[in-house]
């Protein structure tokens, strides 16, 4: 609109599978979780190319975290293609449920995209991390003005939830993000009210059905 264009905005399709979230309870038992221990979600990427680059540090992070908190469960979200050696990730691997995984968890470490606006749909507390190549980084860095890169956060205007970009992926630095969430004290808490923001701006369910319509009225009368 601002550049003279008739837009309109129709809402963001993810809500749509949202419609029928399970609550945390649901999502715990369908997945064997124990209902009182402290859960995090690992999202390392869909893409063989992004889980090579992000699996050791998410990895090592579920592992920093468990160290300090024994009673931690650590699920790692994947397409149902991926498999990953167990000597590479210990953890469990849960395929295609990432809305189920979200709901279950305490607090979830995602690879910046999609990913981070499920988290927000399914109220999950996290901190993004990304990282690409140097070169790929160098000439982003030259191009790209956003100031944040994860989703959850350009579509709130502002850092929502911490990120670690490129050498600032530190495990024992983001195990230290992901305690202070843990903790239901004012971090959480603001996090959540960020969160609750970043879904009233993706609007309603119904996204697909409200462009159908407006393809349809542009189209027309057939025949």
């Amino acid at each position: 609109r601002g550049f003279g264009i008739d837009a309109t905005f129709v809402g963001h399709p993810l809500l749509d599978r949202a419609v029928n979230m399970p609550t945390k309870v649901e999502a715990r038992e369908a997945l064997r979780l124990p209902l009182n221990a402290p859960v995090l979600a690992l999202f390392p990427g869909s893409r063989q190319q992004e889980i090579d680059r992000h699996i050791d540090d998410f990895v090592a992070t579920g592992k920093e975290l468990q160290r300090r908190i024994p009673r931690l469960q650590v699920l790692v979200s994947v397409a149902p293609t991926v498999a990953l050696d167990s000597a590479r990730c210990p953890f469990r691997l849960v395929h295609s449920a990432s809305l189920s995984v979200l709901r279950a968890a305490d607090v979830a470490l995602c690879k910046s995209g999609t990913t981070t606006l499920e988290a927000a749909i399914a109220d999950c507390p996290l901190i993004v991390a990304y990282r690409t190549g140097r070169i790929n980084y160098a000439i982003a860095r030259r191009f790209v003005k956003v100031p944040n890169i994860g989703l959850v956060n350009v579509v709130a205007g502002r850092e929502v939830a911490r990120e670690f970009i490129q050498d600032e992926i530190v495990p024992s630095k983001m195990a230290d993000a992901l305690s202070e969430l843990l903790d239901d004290g004012p971090r959480r808490q603001d996090l959540l009210a960020g969160l609750a923001d970043v879904r009233s701006k993706l609007g309603q369910p119904g996204a697909a059905d409200r462009v159908a319509r407006m393809a349809s009225e542009l189209a027309g009368p057939c025949g």
